[in-house]
């Protein structure tokens, strides 16, 4: 079953699915995005498999040419969401001082297709809301205005630049290669961002890319101007901070993010934020 919640003339479109079996073409309309609400979906899109959980989602334009499979014993859920390249374009060029280069770069056969997770993107919130109200049945009032496709829009736009703007820092001559490596580089960080609370060896890390531990450390700070090793530090105590504005111990929030005393992790902390996590403490919520 494919049901149509919303369609227009400027090709802007969404439609809920649930399926238990399935294997079709699956185009993508100006910037196309397929979010997985419940079971799994099996994407090839561009010549590459992408198996997509619940929660996770998978984006592409009117360049890429994929196919969907679903074989399951309950039903597969999920959304279809097409924003017309008249609403990205705008987007586009008014977020982003390279707005042309950002509009080339998400129009057309450069765009990075990937798959990502509902928790670490701003789109991600977006579509889990989405789904909340469908499920509540809530969500026809969304539609007033295009309001919803442009606040999509702009979410598309804050997690594509960031991808727009990492993928250009590697030098590889190929461009494939340099969406492989990233992609990789990217599964690594995800990797290492639901693990923050533990001590991941750099083994581990390098696993996640399929490189060596050398290449992995060089190619991660490329990408992100910082090694594996001092992002999981700086994730831990970007993460610590939040915690102690909530109003958490000090003493407890420390062990949590892997410091072994207050005294190691006041030190990176204030080294981190030129401040104690006794300061910050001081202007929690609580």
């Amino acid at each position: 079953m494919n049901q149509t919640l919303y369609t227009d003339a400027d090709k802007n479109a969404i439609r809920f699915s649930n399926f238990n079996k399935l294997e079709s073409d699956c185009p993508f309309t100006g910037l196309g995005i397929k979010y997985v609400a419940s079971g799994e979906e099996i994407y090839f899109a561009n010549n590459k498999k992408y198996t997509v959980k619940v929660g996770e989602y998978i984006i592409g334009n009117e360049f890429t040419k994929s196919l969907v499979q679903i074989n399951s014993n309950e039903a597969v859920q999920g959304l279809c969401i097409d924003i017309s390249s008249e609403i990205i374009s705008e987007v586009a060029e008014f977020h982003d001082v390279n707005g042309a280069e950002l509009k080339e770069f998400l129009l057309s056969d450069q765009f990075f297709v990937n798959r990502y997770n509902v928790k670490n993107t701003s789109l991600g919130y977006s579509l889990h809301e989405i789904n909340q109200k469908i499920k509540r049945g809530t969500f026809a009032n969304d539609f007033q205005q295009n309001e919803l496709f442009y606040s999509l829009a702009e979410s598309i736009i804050t997690d594509q630049r960031f991808v727009f703007d990492h993928l250009s820092k590697l030098d590889f001559k190929k461009n494939a290669t340099n969406e492989e490596v990233f992609r990789a580089v990217l599964l690594a960080k995800t990797f290492i961002d639901e693990q923050i609370n533990e001590n991941i060896s750099l083994e581990k890390m390098a696993l996640q890319t399929g490189i060596s531990k050398y290449h992995f450390i060089r190619v991660f700070k490329s990408v992100f101007g910082i090694s594996p090793y001092q992002y999981q530090k700086r994730k831990r105590l970007e993460l610590a901070k939040l915690e102690l504005l909530r109003g958490n111990e000090i003493f407890f929030t420390a062990i949590r993010y892997g410091f072994p005393d207050v005294p190691s992790f006041s030190k990176a902390f204030k080294q981190q934020f030129g401040q104690t996590p006794g300061s910050i403490k001081k202007h929690s919520m609580f």
